[in-house]
């Protein structure tokens, strides 16, 4: 209490104070005079001064560590965004792909069920599995997502490798279906019929390779299979013939043909229009003789034939 009375006291009083600096040359004497009063303003003014300057360089530090913090977190959020677009690329991308390999796959189930005269959809439709970049925007990517992705993209390459094989197996089982010689070689009525009878010409017992199919003359006669035409001409008793290879030992003869329609090479379709009936040859009227030979061996058409 007695140190603010006395700096009261000297205030009060104006109490004058004088400094002097005394070089040690003969120069001028330097000395400064100020009052009590003024020395307090002075140093007062210094402590505010300091306390401002300290106040400002606090400031300053924590605004400029705010900044640097916000920088940081500005670029982590940036790297953030830049990896999320990467991801919404790549998973777009893959959809896009899933959504290709879809149509695909329905168009290979279409050639499947038109091979196999089917109709129907076994497939979803591919434009349910296309997602758009908005699309992926509405949600917070997870990695069960792009597992899901990757997943419907490997069963749909696998699904697609499937079906890829099983229209080469429909292909070739269709293709061994349509060398089978099942297709009635005309419309008409069987005359006779395969193995041991009573020939129309000598009345002798004799075994017929084949059977007869009658009707009009110019009456169509179809492929009963496909095939490669290896015979077209005319064949003593036979008249004028047609013989075609088929394939897996299967060669099919039609017989008394008015007029054949093929040459030797043709490549014949099952149901081809190839000949027109009539009665050449050892004939005893307007039919088709048609056999059916095994390996070189005759066997019993009706054995084969769909009505």
């Amino acid at each position: 209490m007695e140190i603010y009375k006395k700096i009261i006291d000297n205030i009060k009083r104006n109490k004058k104070y004088t400094f002097m600096i005394i070089p040690n040359t003969t120069d001028k004497i330097i000395q400064f005079t100020f009052s009590y009063r003024s020395l307090i303003t002075v140093a007062s003014s210094s402590i505010i001064a300091l306390i401002c300057l300290i106040t400002f360089s606090s400031s300053f530090f924590y605004v400029n560590q705010s900044l640097s913090i916000t920088k940081r977190n500005l670029s982590v959020l940036q790297n953030e965004n830049s990896m999320q677009q990467e991801r919404i690329n790549t998973l777009v991308k893959k959809s896009e792909e899933v959504h290709s390999k879809l149509e695909n796959l329905v168009q290979l189930e279409s050639q499947v069920m038109d091979l196999v005269g089917l109709e129907g959809d076994l497939i979803m439709e591919s434009d349910q599995f296309i997602v758009s970049r908005s699309d992926f925007r509405t949600f917070v990517l997870d990695e069960n997502y792009e597992d899901s992705i990757d997943i419907l993209h490997e069963l749909v390459e696998d699904q697609t490798t499937h079906m890829k094989q099983l229209i080469k197996d429909v292909e070739k089982q269709l293709a061994h279906l349509e060398s089978i010689p099942d297709r009635r070689p005309a419309n008409g009525r069987i005359t006779s019929g395969f193995g041991f009878r009573i020939s129309p010409i000598n009345r002798r017992r004799e075994f017929h390779n084949g059977i007869d199919i009658a009707n009009k003359t110019n009456t169509d006669i179809y492929a009963s299979a496909s095939g490669i035409v290896t015979f077209s001409g005319y064949n003593g008793s036979y008249g004028r013939m047609i013989m075609i290879s088929h394939g897996n030992g299967y060669t099919t003869i039609y017989a008394h043909n008015s007029k054949n329609l093929v040459n030797v090479g043709d490549r014949v379709i099952k149901g081809d229009v190839i000949a027109k009936l009539g009665s050449t040859g050892r004939s005893t009227g307007p039919h088709v003789h048609f056999e059916i030979r095994k390996n070189g061996k005759p066997i019993n058409p009706n054995t084969m034939l769909v009505n």
